[in-house]
């Protein structure tokens, strides 16, 4: 029984000193971690190249609008392809967008002159009241605002358990004429 025991106890304290299979139990208890970071980091870099692209989106369509003197309908076609190229490689399906000419009337009060929507959007009310911060109310200058709505699901999940909504706008001066006019 002694010579059992003693021969157990020999085989703890050879399993003590032995490293072998150090490095698989610390993996095993690393890994998941190590996954869940990097598949989140995916997620991660996906979201915000996606917010960038519906951000600079916004922007560029109130920049175009804002330069020129009138509106076509035309035009506003060519418009809405160009903010699909501007979302590529995203899925420019899942971008809503407004755009509406706003006419600040006072330090206090902004009114929509004319609004277009696509994808879902819908167009602001004419004669609508918008708000803006107190910088941007000069009366009786009109602004060019755009609206952007991106539904994102994320390619792997791991970050946002279910789709996120994107919301982002962008407001130009109007540079030739105020309003810019809105025709057919």
């Amino acid at each position: 029984m002694r010579r059992t025991y003693l021969r157990t106890l020999a085989r703890l304290r050879a399993l003590k000193r032995s490293r072998r299979g150090v490095a698989a139990v610390e993996f095993a208890l690393i890994a998941p971690m190590m996954i869940f970071t990097l598949f989140g980091a995916v997620d991660m870099v996906d979201a915000l190249g996606v917010a960038q692209r519906a951000e600079n989106t916004a922007s560029s369509i109130a920049d175009v609008i804002s330069r020129d003197n009138e509106i076509s309908n035309a035009e506003m076609a060519d418009i809405w392809t160009a903010a699909d190229v501007l979302m590529f490689p995203s899925d420019s399906d899942n971008l809503q967008m407004r755009v509406s000419a706003v006419m600040i009337t006072s330090s206090t009060e902004a009114r929509v002159v004319w609004s277009d929507g696509h994808n879902g959007y819908a167009p602001r009310a004419v004669g609508s009241t918008v708000s803006f911060p107190a910088n941007m109310m000069i009366p009786d200058t009109s602004l060019i605002y755009t609206e952007t709505q991106y539904l994102y699901t994320p390619p792997l999940g791991m970050l946002f358990g279910t789709s996120v909504t994107m919301q982002h706008h962008a407001q130009r001066r109007s540079r030739i004429i105020d309003p810019v006019d809105r025709t057919n």
